[in-house]
């Protein structure tokens, strides 16, 4: 598929949209209360990945995101393309791979230091053969919807929006929002990079599919090794 020109050299104040802008602002906050509000009050949560109400709850919540994401864009011209949903070249699915390989690397040399992975502790204590069926649809829910909605959101509407700012404040602030909407400051650095980098990869591709593919995959194999580390 061929690629729309890239925006990143245009920036001019009438990119400002006060809706998007301020939509997308008072969202974002929102989640970042309810990411640490979450981490705070979250008791066990060892069985989590073998619960279908977690399939159920992120499909909810994550159309919910989806949709005021939608309604936030109606402003531009052209929302679904202000919003990234456009044609792309598949080097940049390979590009965007290759910079979460880079984030996980600088996330497992900063892992002794941080223990971000410690705080998550949603992986299973052990593996339950008989609920292998809702394992595998939260699997399945958190390798599609979960990055679709999270890059249609923080770096599709969240770069647009922020872009009268600048292509390096669009991509930093919405990196590290990104980061801290998680709830877990010992994974800040490696979520921030994360999300700077697919940040990164929307502007120069003007697409988000390829930060959805690699995200997803990246989910996915999240995982498969949590699959992997249980059951042999």
């Amino acid at each position: 598929m061929q690629t729309t020109s890239s925006p990143t050299s245009a920036t001019p104040s009438s990119d400002y949209k006060t809706l998007p802008f301020l939509g997308w602002c008072g969202l974002a906050l929102a989640f970042v209360v309810m990411g640490f509000a979450s981490q705070a009050t979250a008791g066990d949560t060892s069985t989590v990945f073998y619960q279908y109400s977690l399939a159920v709850g992120t499909i909810v919540i994550y159309a919910l995101i989806a949709g005021l994401s939608f309604l936030l864009a109606l402003p531009y011209e052209n929302p679904s393309q202000a919003l990234g949903l456009n044609p792309f070249r598949w080097k940049w699915v390979g590009i965007a791979i290759g910079l979460i390989i880079g984030v996980l690397i600088v996330g497992a040399i900063l892992e002794p230091f941080l223990h971000g992975g410690e705080e998550q502790g949603l992986a299973p204590d052990e593996w339950e053969p008989d609920r292998a069926g809702a394992f595998l649809v939260n699997g399945i829910v958190i390798s599609t919807v979960v990055p679709f909605v999270e890059e249609l959101f923080f770096r599709g509407l969240g770069v647009r929006a922020l872009r009268f700012l600048g292509p390096a404040a669009a991509i930093l602030i919405t990196g590290v929002v990104f980061g801290l909407s998680h709830g877990i400051l010992g994974a800040l650095p490696p979520l921030a990079l994360f999300g700077i980098a697919m940040a990164w990869v929307r502007l120069r591709s003007d697409s988000i599919w390829p930060g959805v593919m690699a995200h997803g995959a990246y989910n996915a194999l999240g995982v498969l090794i949590i699959y992997v580390q249980l059951a042999y």
